[in-house]
């Protein structure tokens, strides 16, 4: 008997056996797998959705087993804790519970809550100094210089310059338009500039430039009207975001939320 229970074997089968008692005492029972016509309607819906054709009742039938199959799938990765400390699957139900958070329809504001939201944020809607000016271009500031000394002796502007694929012209553009343009600092090269004569070299990221600056635009308010529909759907935003803030403060209050000490 003793050299019997020194048998691997023996040790094996009495694991197998405690391991499976241990199943059948604690796992979870399988749920059951209802399709209602309900769900046949939904998926019938579905598919006429995304193909724009009536399933027939063979594909009808198709449908509910492949939903089966899959619902057998996921009905199993649940008892096995598949959803378990799983990062993807946490942040796509985050984003699922802050749609349903997000999801209640509002009504339209009116126009002096509107007008309200517009003036606290006039920041957000004031266009900042623009700039509309004539380049032309030279690979080299002696290049530039000669030609600013040109057109100071009365020659024609439109007559010198080298190629490139800049235009000879740009209009109410602002500084941050100029810079992603020409390249970082080239708006700031334009402040202080006269209007009405050609100046330069000014350096960008591509060579050299004389500018002619025609206007400098002050930094303007957008009427309210004018942008209505815009601010409509900034402050549909807005309400969004702050009702799926009040939810989730709402539902923090409902824990008891103990942070470990370090």
């Amino acid at each position: 008997m003793r050299s019997f229970i020194k048998q691997p074997l023996f040790w094996f089968f009495i694991i197998g056996t405690v391991l499976f008692a241990a199943d059948s005492l604690f796992s979870v029972d399988r749920s059951e797998i209802y399709v209602s016509v309900a769900l046949r309607e939904r998926l019938g819906l579905l598919w006429q959705t995304q193909t724009g054709l009536t399933a027939s009742s063979e594909e009808l039938d198709s449908l509910v087993n492949n939903w089966i199959q899959e619902e057998v799938l996921y009905q199993e990765a649940l008892r096995l804790g598949l959803d378990q400390e799983d990062s993807i699957i946490r942040r796509r139900l985050v984003q699922k519970l802050n749609f349903i958070a997000e999801s209640e329809p509002m009504p339209e504001p009116e126009t002096a809550t509107l007008q309200e939201f517009y003036n606290s944020r006039l920041e957000n809607y004031t266009l900042p100094v623009r700039y509309s000016f004539r380049q032309l271009y030279f690979l080299t500031p002696g290049d530039a210089n000669d030609a600013l000394r040109n057109i100071a002796e009365g020659g024609k502007a439109s007559e010198l310059g080298q190629s490139s694929m800049l235009s000879a012209s740009y209009a109410y553009r602002s500084e941050l338009d100029l810079n992603a343009t020409f390249g970082s600092g080239f708006a700031q090269q334009l402040q202080g500039l006269e209007t009405g004569s050609w100046q330069g070299p000014l350096q960008s990221g591509f060579g050299f430039h004389l500018v002619l600056l025609a206007n400098i635009h002050a930094a303007e308010v957008t009427p309210f009207m004018a942008i209505r529909e815009q601010l409509l759907m900034d402050y549909g935003q807005y309400q969004k975001e702050n009702t799926r803030q009040l939810y989730l403060e709402d539902l923090i209050n409902e824990y008891d939320i103990v942070v470990e000490a370090r």
